[in-house]
């Protein structure tokens, strides 16, 4: 946990955090995951997610402790859709003065005294060998589970919020933004693939029409926004959970349903699983009848294979040990390489 990444007042919540004794329930363990917005600590039964003092441009800004205890409270809600039981509140993090230094602890409902430093998005502790890319690993996953999490999808696409407001983001000026900002931002990191912004743009004025369409059929809605293998728990495939939804941008969030559609099969091709991509896209396709999904679902996939990458090698810029930077950046070089391979299907 580095200090350089974050003000000297998170920097004391966190080490704090590390203590048993500033947790309101019993704790035998205390674990860290960390990544470029958030810390996550996870104390016994609950997981505390708190949210990086970061900016970044237009994209996201968690600079304050008010927009951190807003993006706490929207968490919260978002993800209420999708993982029922999961998400249980916001909590507050205080200090009160103790001898000769102040106390730094979760405060629980019943405490009324102490200033409040830091806001925290509190969860059920879920064990990770339950997280999907863990599952796949393992060989723990078969096609009625993939069919499930289609079915979950359907039905929560049939039911997200859609507007005028919302149906905007389905233009393609609105993608072309997205497509010019993403390999913008990834130039700044590793060179990009030769032409694969102009041959994505390029599918997207030749099929106009499709993505016009699209938004007259009402499939442009407030979607999963980040779905993705690691973003979803199968526990003792009974309960499932599609978390963390996108909630520092509603921009990224408003868009085509067939980007969650998309998002995941490109994880599950990723990850040599082309025979679950293939039964997930079906089963959706089904399930919805949105057989027009097809002829944007390779675009998409290419997209987001780009989006990831670009991901992967910010975090690397984040990560303090070279065994992870390295990883990072691996994994960046062959989400560019899939990618690459998917431009060739838009021609």
């Amino acid at each position: 946990m580095k200090a350089t990444t974050t003000s000297a007042t998170q920097y004391k919540v966190c080490k704090s955090l590390l203590n048993k004794l500033a947790y309101p329930h019993r704790v035998s363990t205390i674990q860290t995951e960390d990544t470029h917005i958030s810390w996550i600590f996870l104390a016994g039964p609950y997981a505390y997610k708190i949210k990086k003092q970061v900016k970044f441009g237009k994209v996201l800004d968690f600079s304050t402790l008010s927009l951190r205890r807003q993006y706490c409270y929207k968490e919260v809600e978002l993800n209420g859709k999708l993982c029922k039981d999961m998400y249980l509140g916001v909590v507050r993090i205080i200090t009160i003065p103790d001898k000769n230094h102040d106390r730094v602890m979760i405060a629980d409902s019943h405490t009324r005294t102490g200033k409040v430093i830091e806001y925290a998005v509190k969860m059920k502790h879920i064990a990770s060998e339950y997280r999907m890319d863990k599952l796949l690993t393992a060989h723990r996953i078969k096609l009625e589970n993939i069919g499930k999490i289609a079915s979950i999808l359907n039905n929560f696409h049939s039911r997200a919020l859609t507007s005028k407001e919302i149906q905007k983001y389905g233009q393609p000026r609105y993608l072309k933004y997205k497509i010019k900002e993403n390999f913008q931002t990834l130039a700044k990191l590793r060179r990009p693939t030769p032409q694969a912004e102009d041959k994505l743009i390029k599918f997207m004025i030749n099929n106009e029409n499709v993505f016009r369409t699209r938004i007259r059929d009402n499939k442009i809605r407030d979607i999963h926004g980040d779905l993705y293998l690691k973003n979803i728990f199968i526990v003792k495939g009974r309960k499932y959970y599609l978390y963390d939804r996108v909630e520092f941008n509603d921009s990224l969030r408003y868009a085509d349903v067939a980007e969650d559609v998309a998002h995941l099969s490109m994880d599950l091709e990723y990850h040599r699983h082309k025979d679950f991509k293939l039964y997930f896209v079906r089963t959706y396709v089904s399930r919805s009848r949105d057989h027009d999904l097809i002829k944007i679902l390779n675009f998409l996939i290419c997209y987001k294979a780009f989006m990831r990458a670009k991901v992967s090698l910010f975090q690397a810029t984040f990560e303090s040990t070279r065994a992870r930077q390295h990883r990072l950046k691996k994994e960046a070089d062959l989400l560019l390489a899939f990618g690459q391979r998917y431009l060739t299907d838009l021609e």
